[in-house]
């Protein structure tokens, strides 16, 4: 699950506010952007089980499919084979209730009701066995754990997420632009944007528009891309985005 992003709104708020606005046509003006990953999400579980291994720590980078939490659900299992000798036992019911059906031993009612018990077996076995797939997490995408908040041992919160992850292989930067550049800021357009963190710039370019303005501070939300190589930029670094209005 991915959490809304109040805190980045506050944020370049103040970077709107903090930022002075061209004078002249054609100067280059600067706003605060934020560093988002693409793929980032947080992981929960439901299940309510002891935490069995978590193969990794903050900060460690995991490939696409690997696990990432594994839990003991020793009950789980025990509940899915006591299932599965009911969707047995009732598959036996109905194959001998169809046989007598054949020399009319048995009323088509007996049939339909022993038939429909099996269903409702061959159900509840589906139900423990999508619960079972729970009791290991695979990574979505590949990336870096950014939160744990988990232990081994532990049973977690299940109103709780037990991690972060982000992936690293696409970011995006978040800002909010002023409105009145939509007379000329589209996908495509090129701007510099600088990394408070590193002391680097890089070249980028806006790759959407939100679909909305704020009327209150008459700003857009625009993310860029990079078109240079983001070696050593990290989701959650900042700095400025710099543009330079066109003539007119």
């Amino acid at each position: 699950m991915i959490t809304p992003r109040y805190a980045f709104a506050s944020t370049l708020l103040v970077g709107l506010m903090t930022a002075a606005p061209a004078s002249a046509q054609n100067e280059e003006t600067s706003f605060r952007g934020i560093v988002r990953a693409v793929d980032e999400a947080w992981i929960s579980t439901d299940l309510g089980f002891r935490v069995e291994t978590l193969p990794f720590r903050e900060g460690q980078s995991f490939n696409k499919g690997a696990t990432l939490a594994t839990f003991d659900c020793s009950d789980l299992k025990a509940e899915l084979k006591s299932a599965e000798a009911q969707l047995h036992a009732e598959q036996i019911t109905f194959e001998n209730n169809a046989r007598l059906a054949k020399l009319n031993a048995v009323g088509k009612f007996e049939v339909q009701l022993s038939e429909a018990k099996v269903d409702q077996a061959e159900a509840t076995v589906e139900a423990y066995h999508s619960k079972l797939a729970r009791c290991t997490i695979k990574a979505p995408f590949a990336g870096r754990i950014a939160v744990m908040r988990a232990h081994a041992f532990e049973i977690p919160d299940r109103t709780q997420p037990i991690m972060q992850i982000v992936g690293q292989s696409e970011l995006e930067i978040e800002m909010l632009l002023p409105s009145q550049w939509l007379k000329w800021l589209k996908p495509g357009v090129g701007f510099d944007f600088g990394i408070d963190e590193t002391g680097g710039s890089l070249p980028c370019e806006v790759s959407r528009v939100a679909a909305i303005v704020d009327p209150v501070s008459q700003t857009v939300k625009v993310v860029g891309r990079f078109t240079g190589d983001p070696k050593g930029v990290l989701p959650g670094m900042s700095g400025p985005a710099r543009f330079k209005a066109p003539d007119g």
